[in-house]
Parts: C-alpha cells; sequence; structure tokens
C-alpha cells in the first residue's frame, strides 16, 4: 500500500506545473521606486522632468522626418477624404 502512495506521489510531481517566478522590468521597478519617494521640486524632479520632454521631443522629430520623406517621395499633396 505503501508503495502505491509513494508512486502516486512521485507521479502527481511529474504533472505538476512549474513554479512561475515573477520577472520585473528593472526600469519600471526603479521608476515605481522614484515616484515613492517622489518630491516635486527638487533638482533631480526638474532635470527627469525635462529629459522625458527631450525624449518626446526626439521621437517627434524622427516622426517629422519620416512624414516629410514620405510626402517627398509621393511627389503630391495630401487630400482631406470624409469618413463614415
Amino acid at each position: 500500500m505503501e508503495e502505491g502512495r509513494k508512486m502516486a506521489k512521485e507521479a502527481r510531481k511529474r504533472r505538476a506545473k512549474p513554479k512561475m517566478i515573477p520577472v520585473i522590468c528593472p526600469f519600471a521597478f526603479a521608476y515605481q521606486k522614484m515616484t515613492e519617494a517622489r518630491t516635486k521640486d527638487t533638482p533631480f524632479w526638474r532635470h527627469l522632468t525635462n529629459a522625458r520632454i527631450e525624449v518626446l521631443e526626439a521621437f517627434k522629430s524622427l516622426l517629422e522626418e519620416r512624414i516629410e520623406h514620405l510626402r517627398e517621395e509621393k511627389g503630391e499633396e495630401l487630400s482631406k477624404i470624409e469618413v463614415e
């Protein structure tokens, strides 16, 4: 009888799903910890806000450059269309 229990227990172990290990993005974790300790009017936060603005401005310039390239490639102006 004991032998049967051991075999059943081993079979359950083999069928068991592996344990999930949570993975946390290091950037998200750091940002979360920084916002928890946030004091708005410090040089650190002013710099971080300006840095975020600069990153967004950089992406904006890339998008504008690509739009201009597509307009030149097409050779004609865009026209407004009615969408229902």
